[in-house]
């Protein structure tokens, strides 16, 4: 039916301790409420030790200082951020049997950036078209060898402009997910339509911070963030929040406090690729 309400979960995985803490907890999750989730991996590396250090430190302290969200050393601890900043392992390329059982489970994995995740979310607009082209491809290449290719592609801190619109057509991705707020549209370049979508997250907190993210860093009443999510649930048929497993994951009790109240209100969970295949479809029969 037309009226079908539906919602979409999906997750960034940026960090290896997205892999190691939150995955497991989401995937029993979802495994228990029959649902499926989205999760756009970062293949490359999450932390680069020159980019918070040196040029980068008045970042790192700003987002320190942040009362809104909660920073990756909160996440993780210190004596892990400074191993992986040391270390630099690759998040997606570490754990790839992981992933691969989220997708044999029915969930959808798409791609986050590029190679280096930090680069991207720092420093973004001053990248050449070049860096910016090879740093997706090379991260492409690797998703498609070990996953298959990807329908859905999700921009670092939603760090996005017409190039990556372009690249993103010319690699025929179904839909983009760098937008929060509004309804779900044909991505442009140039003013004009290309053939993909964009998905925006219709739930979060301000700037581009998670909504069960910031209400946890403000300290908000558990009553008043269900109130909150319900109150959205009854003014959208379509709802998409989104998270990241380090953080919303490992928060088993309100994340599964979240799935069931989707539930109970009559939502079907879908992946992102299922609302741009529907998208499609509308529009080609129109």
């Amino acid at each position: 039916t037309v009226s079908e309400r539906l919602f979409a979960f999906r997750w960034d995985v940026d960090h290896r301790v997205c892999a190691t803490d939150g995955l497991p907890k989401i995937q029993a999750a979802c495994r228990d409420f029959g649902v499926p989730n989205t999760f756009f991996v970062n293949m490359g590396r999450s932390t680069n030790l020159v980019e918070w250090i040196g040029s980068g430190m008045a970042r790192s302290k700003a987002k320190l200082a942040d009362r809104e969200a909660v920073h990756l050393i909160k996440k993780t601890g210190w004596p892990r951020f400074i191993i992986e900043t040391a270390l630099s392992r690759p998040v997606g390329l570490s754990f790839v049997p992981l992933l691969q059982s989220l997708q044999a489970e029915g969930h959808e994995l798409g791609l986050h950036g590029g190679m280096d995740h930090v680069v991207w979310s720092r420093r973004f607009h001053e990248l050449p078209d070049r860096t910016l082209e090879a740093d997706v491809e090379e991260s492409y290449g690797h998703f498609v060898r070990h996953f298959g290719k990807p329908a859905g592609f999700s921009s670092p801190g939603f760090y996005s402009d017409e190039r990556v619109m372009a690249l993103l057509d010319r690699l025929d991705f179904l839909y983009n997910g760098d937008a929060i707020g509004g309804e779900p549209r044909r991505a442009t370049v140039a003013g004009r339509p290309v053939r993909h979508w964009t998905i925006p997250v219709t739930l979060s907190g301000p700037r581009t911070i998670p909504f069960l993210e910031y209400h946890g860093a403000r300290g908000t009443p558990e009553p008043e963030v269900m109130q909150q999510l319900n109150d959205h649930l009854d003014t959208h048929d379509s709802v998409i929040l989104y998270g990241h497993p380090c953080y919303e994951g490992v928060r088993d009790r309100i994340l599964r406090q979240v799935f069931a109240t989707v539930l109970e209100r009559g939502f079907r969970f879908v992946t992102m690729q299922t609302m741009a295949e529907r998208l499609r479809a509308v529009a080609l029969e129109r």
